[in-house]
């Protein structure tokens, strides 16, 4: 079983539970913070991605106990263009190490402005749930059950 931090799209339980195949309960997502990071959105999508920076903290969730598919799925659902880190994040004021989707930085172009789920929910959930239902399903992580 493995933890997780999550700051961006993966934050919306709807959207966790189409790449991950099944609903988990609100209780699974815990607020934690990753110090040394700023969230910025990204140039030409609506979904942020994470910077190193020594001042930034960014405020996520961690989800524990994903099993080996979850984490498949997981990584189908990010692509190519980000790799998995162990990063410390603080969970209710402890300090734990936990694995992260990090971009690659060369991957992306950062654009001005911090990036908000809930602005992200009303304006671009619909369409990106949309537009990844069918990308998923062509992903062989997703044809085996």
């Amino acid at each position: 079983m493995t933890t997780f931090f999550f700051y961006g799209t993966l934050l919306d339980h709807d959207v966790m539970a189409l790449v991950i195949g099944r609903r988990l309960p609100p209780s699974a997502f815990v607020p934690a913070g990753l110090r040394g990071h700023v969230r910025r959105r990204a140039k030409g999508v609506s979904y942020p991605i994470l910077l190193r920076d020594p001042g930034g903290e960014v405020e996520g969730v961690v989800v524990g106990g994903l099993t080996k598919r979850d984490v498949e799925r997981l990584s189908a659902y990010e692509g190519p263009r980000y790799r998995i880190a162990p990063l410390k994040v603080t969970v209710a004021g402890a300090v734990k190490t936990v694995s992260v989707f990090e971009p690659k930085e060369e991957s992306f172009q950062p654009v001005d402005g911090a990036w908000d789920l809930a602005l992200w929910q009303g304006r671009y959930k619909r369409a990106f749930v949309a537009r990844i239902r069918k990308a998923l399903s062509a992903l062989p992580a997703y044809s085996r059950r």
